[in-house]
């Protein structure tokens, strides 16, 4: 069975990056993974009470519907900021691993391979590791001096 000949595949462009790049772009890279974390934890407390308010029983009266028009609005705030935080590192190739962790995954070509560096923000070295596209999400392999670009 073809696939539609007709069709083309869309192919999808990575900016891929140097362990030197990842490193000179670290300070810039920790704020906004840093607002990524703060905007993703005060997104899901809005949820949060949200839900809350949306559980309680008996006839909602006006503290009620402030209380939520609050949190609604609490909570779309930081989404939109959240998204944007998103936005951001998406346009520099990043993937965005685990937001309430600040971990963030950074292209780059190890073996003629799709390779991701890994960022933790709260990790003293804050580059940890890396792993293959292949790979379970959870594996770390460790930086070596190749990826540093030293021998």
């Amino acid at each position: 069975m073809k696939r539609n000949p007709g069709k083309k595949r869309k192919q999808q462009l990575i900016q891929v990056w140097s362990f030197d790049q990842t490193i000179k772009a670290l300070p810039y890279l920790l704020e906004v993974i840093r607002s990524l974390r703060e905007n993703y934890l005060a997104m899901q407390f809005a949820n949060h009470r949200l839900t809350k308010i949306g559980q309680r029983l008996g006839r909602p009266d006006r503290s009620v519907f402030i209380a939520k028009q609050e949190a609604q609005m609490d909570s779309e705030t930081a989404s939109s900021k959240y998204n944007q935080d998103v936005a951001e590192l998406e346009s520099m190739g990043m993937f965005v691993a685990s937001p309430g962790n600040g971990v963030v995954a950074i292209p780059f070509i190890e073996e003629e391979q799709l390779a991701w560096f890994i960022l933790e923000l709260y990790h003293e070295d804050h580059v940890v590791g890396w792993r293959y596209q292949s790979d379970p999400l959870d594996t770390r392999r460790a930086i070596l001096p190749k990826h540093k670009g030293t021998t």
